[in-house]
């Protein structure tokens, strides 16, 4: 069996943190163990048996579980380099009328699948081709027109 921590090696060792069985190679083993000795509580990742310590000299976190486990270590690290530590996402650079067309065509879609389902034939035909008018507004909006 593969290595829980770095999915490399023949995993040896069984160690249970928090509720869960960690499965490693002789080389994982022994860096959790003598990180364990050295570290206090709270600083190895349940998960992947990363230690803080390994983020400090590599830059890297082991899996998603270290997001959590050193969260408080790794907030204000965070804040300094992106200036927040929420993730607020964006907008695409389109405007908002392609965004509404896209959302009405999806809606469409779902009723179209309804009807088709439902074997009702005449409001199948009229939401494909409003389905298609919307995609062809689409592609005029977002690459300037059509070429007929």
């Amino acid at each position: 069996m593969n290595c829980s921590c770095c999915g490399k090696g023949n995993g040896k060792h069984t160690v249970t943190r928090e509720g869960k069985d960690l499965i490693l190679c002789d080389s994982c083993y022994e860096r959790l163990m003598s990180a364990a000795a050295f570290v206090e509580e709270g600083v190895i990742c349940p998960e992947c048996g990363y230690t803080y310590e390994e983020y400090e000299e590599s830059g890297l976190l082991g899996c998603a579980g270290c997001y959590k486990a050193f969260r408080e270590r790794l907030l204000p690290v965070i804040k300094k380099m992106q200036g927040k530590t929420e993730h607020i996402g964006k907008t695409p650079e389109q405007d908002s009328t392609v965004l509404e067309l896209y959302e009405e065509r999806e809606r469409l879609r779902s009723e179209l699948e309804l009807a088709l389902r439902e074997k009702r034939m005449k409001d199948a035909e009229r939401l494909n081709r409003d389905i298609r008018d919307i995609s062809k507004a689409i592609d005029d909006r977002q690459f300037g027109g059509s070429d007929d």
